[in-house]
């Protein structure tokens, strides 16, 4: 059954920020990951909060009105904090302390829900953490609290799980899509560039212009209108390689120095740029990146916010966040002042695509002002963005689009008890009460969020009015429980059982569904469901892999949960090139990939080198890079290893072993290029631009570089160009032949008979090339010349006898005139002494006849023996030529020449030699580290070879090591990991080179520091490094091919690669016992190793001063903390402070005691503490000792209280207060504060004086001098009594009085004083003893002529003044004259 419901209208409100939302009005939320891999991530986000504060603070429109701090851990939420001090956020922010390992997954959904349910509306929720979501169960109410509070979550993530198909992954992009967020990934030291990109993210009046996500690799461009209200746009784009481009309305492209700002550039995760104060027009948005998400945010006084009804309405309060299957009215709310209109609202999908289109109406007399509804509009199935459209009061085109997605409510997706009731979807009644209802509808009902068997019973709805009261009850039997207690892993061919665990009070039945469809129908004899319910999959294939959904049924229901196969794949893997060459300098790349599941390893092995996985490059690369580099990819379900032969080419030299060349014509010319290179090279032979082909008269040897032309013809001579190629290139030579002709006379000299004394001339022509020497000689041998003579230039000897011609080839018989003849010995051109050739190679003996008359005859002996035989070949020139060269071959050849003028020979001994050849046999050895090993090495060849070992390039000398037999085998003494690898037998003798490889295996043995000595191997090796370095665990494995290795820490596996462990930038959390275990053919062996990481002390912070009165007790803390624990040393000055016991205390938490504090305890602390990893003394405090006031005993006359002064006179009150702090004086007159602005008043040095500058009796009464610090009070008190001398009145001028003799008279004398002063009357200078007279008048019973003066005298007057007064009070007097 469904909830009754019914479509509704949207209502979209237009505002201007000004005139709505409050300042200030948003929450800044950190929730955080603390487990211990976040440490790292901790220290930045500390640092990176003050700046985003301190920023936020100084921002003419504060955004921040509170800050929340939302801690998560397995399985713990909390402590939570919510307060309006920013001090308070940085200072819980400080105290947060990264506990445990870092296990994967984590509570982040729920931390997020907490952070959602404490925050404002419109905030801004950044999560930090490396780990997936382990409770993504909560996302579903996480998506209503982000639609209710409108509210933005960034994930800033520093890993993942490595499994982003995960749903505790995948909850993490939609709540990010849902409410404009994005999802940045990074690595652990970029966590402070995307705070300071949060820095600028923070602030008020941002709204929003486009939100998309895209799954796959695009490039898309959107074209935006900037409004006139647009302040600032800004660009968020988070993908692999992002990519931005902005241009302006006039299609110019902005970039840095041009208006584009950069404030977050991460390669291959993140890019975000800004540009300020944007021209009003049409923008061009154009981004590049893989699976990307992008958010286009501004700043602006307009937005619009969007709510859903029932039923039209003008109050937008009645809207709810979300739809029930109906339509939302827009309302755009402004200020009155600035005209502007929606046009059109748009739905869009969450990858920006439109869904629909409305039209806006507009109503300039509605109020309140800027309120639409959209009726008769049904929502979309699938989450969508609102986009609204318009013109402002100028008519510049704006556009906003919400700031989260909204998804409709779907009737019947809970479960819910219904007793006849209809309410709105989004009124929820939580609890059983008498609750009063405002409802439209006439019906009502209760919703239980999650049934559990406890909810089973009968309940009763009670309705009641003023009609009456009614009842109705119902019986809920729950639906089933499930719990899945795990999910399965299993590699291809096992078997696996997945089990659903059902609670349920009645009878229930369980399936299992795959897809949709019961998976028993398409494999029943493998796949089938157990007795207790469980479903078995026999032989388990890759295709098994996947979501399995058990569905539990009762009466009250169907229950469904998931429970996950995982099928293991064993790792295939391609690598590309098989084959490479390579030159010096060169950059070579290797490719390999690897498939698998779980996801390979992958690794570079070369020479037992580990190098990192991926694509391996070698820049500038060097010979020694050459060999055969494997891919070694591994994974729980197996390994597999592909190689690539690495070679290395280098491009050909060649030289020219003679560039000219002169033969006679007949003659055998050879050529040669010596060549290098690798591989060596071939070389081929030009004349001109034909190239030579090896015929019966052309040899060519492409390897030695040799061109031999049997026979040389005057057509042979030329250019030759020899071209050497190999795979890294070509080189050619040029060599120029010239083909010589013996001399030959074109006109010989013939029999002559001449006179005595005539002259005579005998011809001789010659021609050949090169241009022959014509030499004349008599036959008797006598001087040519008895008298002077000349030669013409054609050589004609006047007189002669016989001439030779010759060259520096060729010697040709002599023509001379018939009378005269002359017999020439033979002589043979030279030959070489010795010859060496190789058994089955050519060979030619050259017995080149320069002169002989007659004729001589040539023959050759080889060993006393006439030659030829069946397998030699006497040429015509008189060379001997062997095409096949046998080892019997050799021996001492003699060309013999003979006529009868004589005999000439020429010896040249053959030696044939025969390459080495090495003995075949096994070519791979295996041992064991430490067991000898003999390879042998047995070569023949004439001479004997010489053996020379080597491995790699280097050649193995006799040493401990390594010891040559005499047999040329190689004793390796005791074999270890050095020795494994390839050597190489080379046999060498004057023919040439033979070699043979060998492979050499060493099987494993873990070698450890102190091994030698004869440690214990079963003691583990410990290990300490200071947190935040790098640390190799030691786990060398000497053997070929390298082992498997794999470590464990503790009970959790961690595969990882050969050989010793690496682990950079430690944390506490990396301490603990690991096991090395190396395995091959030969076996296993394990090696453990300890790590202790410890952490350097840090002292929290504390106060900075302290204040401690004199004698009282005070305790300076010093929290420090650090693995392991540090010891605290307390310093004052640059002294230790010794701990006595008594005066001094050291209190085990660190802190420094001091009982009773004296004033010579002032000063300057340091608390140090140290440990292992370093010392930390940053703390320091400054004791100020405070002392109550006192003030000192005063010289007379101020040591009394009570202080008389005569009027007029100028009285200054000392009041020398003294104490620490310094104290504050004030004082007071007869209870009242003195501020020294009163009239004759001054307060002097702070109140250490108070002056009166001319006393009168008003002055009179008590002064108080009131000294005041933080340490207490005193005062001191003066009494002040001011005198004021007798005066006469009327005494200025003395006067007469006439009388009656004898009659009575009364002379007054009316005077004025303080205090009263006494009357005394004189007459002629003496003193009249009188009785009281009233008023100081004299009564006189006898008149007389007298004087009268009146002396007042002051009477108890204290005897220290007595003096003064008499001094200072002058002789009031008046004079009478009686006249009878």
């Amino acid at each position: 059954t469904h909830l009754p419901y019914q479509v509704g209208p949207l209502i979209v409100a237009l505002f201007f920020r000004t005139g709505v939302l409050a300042i200030g009005a948003s929450t800044l939320a950190f929730v955080f990951d603390v487990t211990g891999s976040m440490y790292d991530d901790l220290v930045q986000v500390i640092e990176g909060a003050s700046k985003i504060l301190e920023t936020s603070l100084k921002r003419p429109k504060r955004p921040l009105y509170n800050f929340a701090l939302v801690p998560f851990h397995d399985p713990e939420i909390g402590p939570v904090t919510i307060t309006t001090d920013p001090k308070k956020f940085q200072y819980e922010l400080r105290e947060l302390y990264v506990q445990g390992g870092g296990d994967c997954p984590e509570m982040s959904i729920g931390a997020i829900k907490i952070a959602l349910e404490i925050s404002l509306p419109g905030s801004f929720i950044y999560v930090f953490t490396d780990a997936r979501s382990k409770d993504y169960r909560l996302t579903h109410e996480v998506l209503q609290l982000i639609q209710q509070k409108q509210s933005q979550v960034v994930f800033v993530l520093t890993g993942d799980c490595d499994d982003r198909e995960h749903i505790g992954y995948k909850v993490y992009e939609e709540i990010a899509s849902t409410s404009s967020g994005q999802v940045f990934h990074l690595d652990k030291k970029q966590v402070n560039e995307v705070l300071k990109w949060v820095e600028e993210a923070v602030q008020a009046s941002k709204v929003h212009l486009l939100s998309t996500d895209h799954l796959t690799m695009a490039v898309n461009t959107w074209q935006i209108p900037f409004d006139p209200s647009l302040k600032e746009v800004t660009v968020s784009l988070s993908g692999p390689s992002p990519a931005i481009e902005i241009r302006d309305p006039l299609g110019e492209v902005i970039s840095k120095g041009s208006g584009l700002n950069e404030l977050l550039n991460i390669h291959n995760s993140a890019k975000v740029v800004n540009v300020k104060d944007p021209e009003p027009g049409t923008w061009t948005v154009k981004v590049y990146s893989g699976r990307h998400s992008v958010r286009i945010t501004g700043l602006s006084t307009i937005d619009f916010r969007a709510g859903f009804s029932r039923k039209p309405t003008l109050d937008f309060k009645k809207t709810s966040s979300r739809p029930v299957q109906g339509l939302f009215p827009v309302s755009f709310l402004q200020n009155h002042n600035c005209l502007g209109e929606v046009d059109r609202l748009e739905l869009l999908s969450i990858t920006g695509e439109l869904l629909k289109t409305l039209p806006v109406k507009y109503y300039p007399d509605r109020k309140p002002y800027g309120l639409w509804n959209i009726s008769d509009f049904l929502p979309p199935d699938e989450a969508f963005f609102v986009k609204i459209m318009g013109y402002d009061k100028d008519d510049y085109l704006f556009q906003r689009v919400s700031s989260v997605s909204f998804s409709s409510i779907i009737p019947g997706k809970r479960f819910q008890l219904y007793l006849n009731v209809h309410l709105s979807y989004l009124n929820y009644l939580k609890l059983l009460s008498n609750l009063i209802f405002n409802l439209e509808s006439s019906s009502m009902s209760w919703e239980i969020d999650r049934v559990s068997l406890s909810d089973e019973g009968f309940y009763e709805c009670s309705a009641a009015s003023s009609a009456g009261t009614g009842h109705a009850q119902t019986f809920l039997d729950p639906p089933p429980m499930i719990q899945v207690p795990n999910n399965v892993t299993v590699v291809p061919g096992e078997g696996a059982i997945l089990t659903c665990l059902t609670l349920s009070t009645v009878r229930y039945n369980l399936t299992w569904q795959r897809n949709g469809k019961d998976v028993r129908l398409k494999e029943p004899l493998r796949i089938r469901v157990m007795s207790n319910l469980s479903l078995e999959v026999k032989t388990v294939k890759f295709t098994d892999a996947g979501k399995y959904n058990c569905i539990a049924s009762n009466e009250g229901g169907s229950t469904t949960a998931s429970v996950f196969l995982t099928v293991q794949e064993p790792p295939r893997v391609v690598i590309s090139p098989k084959n490479q060459t390579f030159t010096e300098g060169s950059e070579v790349s290797i490719r390999c990939s690897a498939t698998g599941y779980p996801k390979p390893t992958v690794v570079w092995t070369h020479n037992d080198i580990l190098t990192p996985e991926g694509t391996l490059i070698i820049r500038k690369a060097i010979r020694k890079d050459a060999g055969l580099y494997g891919c070694l990819a591994s994974n729980s379900a197996g390994t597999e290893k592909q190689t690539s032969n690495l070679i290395y080419i280098e491009g050909p030299t060649l030289t020219i072993v003679q560039s000219e060349i002169l033969v006679a014509l007949g003659d055998t010319t050879i050529m040669e290029c010596k060549t290098t290179g690798i591989p060596p090279p071939q070389v081929k032979w030009f004349k001109g631009d034909l190239e030579l082909r090896a015929s019966a008269f052309l040899i060519i040897d492409s390897h030695r570089g040799l061109l031999k032309i049997q026979e040389t013809q005057d057509l042979d001579a030329g250019d030759y160009t020899c071209v050497a190629t190999n795979d890294a290139g070509r080189a050619s030579g040029k060599i120029t032949l010239d083909v010589g002709s013996p001399p030959v006379f074109t006109q010989e000299p013939s029999d002559e008979s001449v006179d005595i004394g005539s002259n005579i001339t005998l011809p001789c022509y010659v021609q050949g090339y090169p241009e022959p020497k014509v030499k004349w000689r008599r036959l008797n041998g006598a001087s040519l010349f008895s008298r002077p003579f000349a030669v013409s230039s054609i050589s004609q000897l006047r007189t002669g006898f016989r001439v030779y011609a010759l060259h520096e080839y060729i010697k040709m018989p002599n023509c001379s005139s018939n009378s005269f003849f002359v017999q020439v010995t033979p002589l043979i051109g030279v030959s070489p002494a010795t010859a060496n050739v190789i058994e089955g190679q050519q060979l030619t003996l050259p017995c080149m006849l320069l002169a002989g008359n007659p004729i001589p005859d040539r023959r050759w002996i080889k060993n006393s023996m006439l030659v030829p035989n069946p397998y030699v070949n006497v040429r015509s020139d008189g060379s001997l030529h062997l095409e096949r060269v046998r080892l019997q071959d050799g021996g001492d050849y003699t060309c013999m020449a003979s006529n009868v003028a004589g005999t000439n020979n020429k010896t040249t001994t053959v030696n044939v030699y025969v390459l080495p050849v090495i003995q075949h046999g096994q070519q791979i050895f295996s041992t064991i580290e430490g067991i000898p090993v003999t390879l042998p090495c047995k070569a023949s060849g004439v001479p004997k070879p010489s053996i020379a070992w080597s491995k790699g390039e280097q050649i193995l000398p006799s040493n401990m090591k390594f010891s040559a037999g005499s047999d040329g085998s190689l004793y390796v003494v005791s074999p270890g990991g050095e020795e494994t690898g390839e050597y190489v037998c080379t046999a060498t003798n004057a023919a040439g080179y033979f070699l043979n490889m060998f492979h050499v295996i060493v099987k494993p043995r873990v070698s450890r520091p102190g091994d030698q000595q004869g440690n214990d191997y079963d003691k583990p090796i410990e290990i300490s490094v200071i947190a935040g370095e790098d640390v190799t665990l030691p786990c060398e494995v000497k053997s070929l091919p390298p082992p498997i290795i794999t470590w464990a820490k503790e009970m959790q596996h961690t595969f990882l690669p050969l050989g010793s462990m690496k682990i950079s930038e430690t944390q506490v959390s990396d301490s603990g016992m690991y096991i090395c275990v190396a395995t091959n053919i030969a076996g296993n062996v394990t090696q453990s190793v300890k790590l202790n990481v410890h952490v350097p002390p840090k002292i929290r912070r504390g106060p900075r001063v302290m204040k401690v009165h004199v004698g009282h007790r005070v305790d300076i803390p010093c929290s420090a903390q650090g693995i392991p624990p540090p010891a605290i040393t307390w310093f004052k000055g640059r002294s230790t402070v010794l701990m006595d016991g008594g005066q001094f205390i050291h209190s085990p938490d660190g802190a420094l005691s001091i009982s009773k504090v004296q004033l010579s305890d002032a000063g300057v602390y340091k608390c140090v503490a140290s440990n292992v990893a370093g010392t930390e003394g940053k703390t320091l405090f400054l004791i100020f000792l405070s002392e109550p006031p006192t003030i000192d005993d005063l010289d007379p006359p101020y040591n009394s209280a009570f202080q008389e002064r005569v009027a007029n006179q100028r009285v200054a009150f000392p009041c020398p207060a003294k104490g620490i702090p310094k104290p504050v004086i004030k004082w007071l007159r007869n209870g009242r504060e003195l501020t020294g602005s009163e009239p004759g008043i001054s307060i002097l040095e702070d109140g250490t004086l108070l002056i009166i500058a001319s006393v009168t009796p008003s002055d009179n009464g008590e002064y108080v001098c009131m000294a005041v610090n933080e340490a207490g009070s005193t005062e001191r008190k003066y009494n002040l009594k001011v005198h004021v001398p007798p005066s006469i009145i009327g005494a200025a001028t003395p006067s007469e009085v006439a009388v009656i003799l004898n009659q009575e008279i009364s002379l007054e004398c009316r005077a004025k004083g303080f205090p009263f002063p006494d009357i005394h009357w004189f007459k002629d200078g003496n003193l009249i003893s009188l009785g009281f007279a009233p008023e100081g008048s004299l009564p006189l019973d006898l008149i007389a002529v007298d004087l009268c003066h009146i002396v007042p005298l002051i009477w108890d007057i204290p005897e220290t003044w007595s003096n003064r007064m008499h001094l200072n009070m002058p002789l009031h007097q008046s004079q009478w004259s009686l006249f009878p």
